[in-house]
């Protein structure tokens, strides 16, 4: 609406508005996009200057259910005039205390706010986001002032339109601003409550307390106004409310008294938090030491995130500057940033895509775009060191390039083998290990064909910690591959929307839950390639806070350990934490066979249990806690170890009853693939339960051996 809109930025991901929020996540095709954005132009302001405008004071959750709500069926695409309803319906969800609403009727504007007191700081400015809902049969010509500063606009007949403008800094006191709108000449005031409280700055300095040198952590600051952060940063809302920021080593906030800070620096420092007093028309300046509880990396262990995504949805547009500092202020080695689509054809951050380490990465920290492969029906892939993107990264989106259920992934993910990389699956369970409940739907963006690719060896590993995934089903199904002779790694992936500033865990920082990879002395430094292989190996611990540690015998996590019948294995685990926990348990082929509470501190445990040998199997150690502020995953703490092997004296691992459990599986995958599957003919659909039958051969036989002995 605004005539003085500054242009955005060219960037491949923008500008972002809820009509590039649409093409992001609904089926839609070019034309229908080109349609979109001319419907949607010129009209509002971009989500990513409101929110920067707005800060937290601007909740867009509304926008999702305004746009379900007229949305056609899936496989229908919405005219004009249902994609303008959309649209408006969509800004007009928006609330916030600085949003003015003014209804345009033939009898003139009638501005109202739903929001009491506005409460800022001295020298912040107040800006406005006026929204104008045109009830006439005529467009109209409108303006906004207040304090002397104001911005004019145009709303067509029946069209709404929003406004963005700045009424400078306010002065320290409480009183009611006035604010004038006019509609064609008619004009119409509201007056607006606003408490303005004195102010001072507070700089940080966030030292590491070991070597001296200035880091990047992740900053929360918190004073009697609310949350605040500096500006132009790209401020995120945790899955607790907290509102943080990365800063590189340094900050500056303004703060209204005394303010609480809270430094993070990933899951190995311990957390600085201290309350500060700041004058007004003050600047005082604090040193923050940071000391590490646990240092993995010193021991070879180099932790990573396989699942991240730049751009996802979403608010702000980012760079890989954004991403580089978000991994060194979380302490994440290797981050594994996703080139994906989402609800449609569009692809987000392709263009970032080279196969190689960002230039941006150094001795200790690995930036590298891989790929999200996604099926909603089948499931999502996630692949990192990838020389090259695997097509056709998405399939069975309605109105894209790629509409149908092919190919199968174990297609892609073969694919990816072959230009170098390593995969696993994506948040595998959102709920029970249940098949009436996991084919109950056909897009659950669940693993459904998980079993299948496991059984060919198309996989290497599969992310045991993810947010949108429920943890202990996700490691019963892992069991039961497990149990099957299957050697997948635990890895672990976020799926962290770093430009989505408060949508629940998908806001939180990256590094929230991560996978260590311990790297052996045939994989060299740290690099990505080492990184990989050690996945590979099984050289893997998942943890989302706690550290942990496991032996058996005189092997180590990855190992195998060949036996004889009778044998007695010694098992040792440990435990360190920074959040509290509760027990840490002892895993032989799914069961829990020992578990040992931790210390009175709830920071420590350790375990050492003795076993006979009897089967070959796989012994595993894993770590839970309760929910905590210092714990990102909403499951509450947790760890696990990959497993260590057992042969006796060189049989296989192999559980008749987990083999037939994904059998059924796989009965159930191919009759809703048959029935439901996107396929454009018979030979197509036949080709890729072909596959499926291939795998399910693999578990069948298991069966047959078991039943033979």
């Amino acid at each position: 609406m605004a005539e003085d809109e500054s242009v955005t930025p060219e960037h491949a991901n923008g500008p972002r508005t809820f009509g590039t929020t649409l093409r992001d996540a609904a089926p839609m095709s070019s034309d229908m996009l080109e349609r979109l954005i001319a419907i949607e132009a010129g009209r509002h302001p971009t989500l990513t200057a409101s929110r920067e405008a707005l800060a937290f004071d601007l909740d867009l959750g509304g926008a999702p259910g305004a746009a379900r709500n007229l949305w056609p069926p899936r496989d229908e695409a919405p005219d004009d005039a249902r994609l303008a309803a959309i649209i408006d319906a969509m800004y007009s969800s928006i609330e916030s205390s600085r949003l003015i609403s003014v209804a345009i009727t033939d009898a003139g504007p009638q501005p109202s706010r739903n929001r009491d007191t506005i409460v800022l700081r001295d020298e912040e400015h107040l800006v406005f986001l006026v929204l104008a809902e045109n009830a006439t049969d005529a467009g109209v010509r409108f303006s906004a002032e207040a304090h002397g500063e104001g911005i004019g606009g145009y709303v067509e007949a029946h069209r709404s339109g929003s406004t963005l403008f700045d009424a400078g800094a306010m002065h320290p006191g409480s009183y009611l601003l006035p604010l004038l709108v006019v509609a064609e000449g008619t004009p119409a005031t509201l007056d607006v409550p606003i408490e303005c409280r004195p102010s001072g700055i507070l700089r940080l300095r966030i030292i590491d307390d070991a070597t001296g040198e200035r880091v990047a952590a992740r900053v929360y600051v918190t004073d009697a106004v609310g949350e605040t952060h500096p500006a132009g940063v790209h401020a995120r809302r945790d899955v607790h409310g907290g509102v943080f920021f990365h800063a590189d080593g340094s900050c500056e906030v303004r703060v209204s008294g005394s303010a609480t800070v809270r430094v993070v620096r990933g899951i190995e420092y311990e957390t600085f938090e201290q309350m500060i007093a700041v004058p007004a028309d003050r600047e005082i300046e604090t040193e923050v030491r940071l000391r590490r509880w646990s240092h993995m990396a010193a021991d070879g262990w180099y932790c990573g995130d396989v699942h991240v995504h730049l751009h996802y949805g979403g608010e702000y547009l980012l760079g890989p500057a954004d991403a580089s500092l978000a991994q060194r202020g979380e302490d994440l080695n290797f981050m594994n940033m996703m080139v994906a689509n989402q609800g449609s054809g569009w692809v987000h951050d392709a263009d970032l895509f080279t196969g190689r380490a960002h230039e941006l990465s150094d001795g200790g920290h690995l930036l590298q775009w891989g790929e999200e492969y996604r099926n909603d029906f089948l499931g999502h892939m996630c692949m990192y060191g990838i020389g090259e993107l695997v097509p056709p990264i998405y399939s069975g989106f309605p109105l894209s390039e790629h509409p149908d259920d092919l190919p199968a992934n174990a297609i892609a993910a073969a694919h990816a083998h072959t230009v170098g990389g390593t995969l696993g699956y994506a948040h595998p369970m959102f709920g029970d290990v249940d098949l009436d409940r996991i084919f109950s739907r056909k897009r659950t963006v669940e693993a459904k064909e998980l079993p299948v690719d496991a059984a060919l060896g198309h996989i290497d590993a599969i992310d045991v910690l993810s947010y949108p995934s429920r943890t202990l089903p996700t490691c019963q199904l892992w069991y039961r591959l497990l149990n099957c002779g299957l050697r997948l790694a635990a890895t672990a992936g976020t799926d962290t929307f770093m430009n989505s500033a408060d949508q629940d865990e998908f806001s939180n920082p990256p590094g929230g839950c991560r996978a260590y990879v311990g790297l052996g002395v045939e994989d060299g430094a740290f690099t990505t390639e080492s990184w990989c292989a050690g996945v590979r190996a099984g050289r893997t611990i998942v943890t989302n806070g706690p550290m942990i540690s496991l032996s058996v015998n005189d092997a180590a996590i990855g190992d195998t350990i060949d036996a004889h019948d009778g044998d007695t294995l010694r098992i040792e685990a440990e435990a360190g934490s920074q959040a509290p926990i509760e027990r840490i348990e002892i895993v032989v082929n799914g069961e829990i066979v020992a578990s040992t509470p931790a210390d009175a501190d709830g920071r420590h445990a350790t375990i050492t249990h003795e076993i006979a040998a009897s089967e070959s199997g796989w012994i595993a150690a894993r770590v839970i806690g309760p929910k905590h502020a210092l714990v990102l995953d909403p499951d509450g703490a947790f760890a696990h170890t990959s497993p260590i092997y057992v042969t006796i004296d060189g049989a296989p691992i192999a559980a008749s009853e987990d083999a037939a459990f994904f059998v059924e599986w796989i009965d159930r995958l191919i009759e809703m693939y048959a029935r439901v599957g996107h396929v454009p003919s018979d030979a197509e659909r036949d080709a890729v339960i072909a596959i499926f039958r291939e795998g399910q051969a693999y578990y069948r036989r298991i069966i047959e051996q078991q039943a033979s002995t």
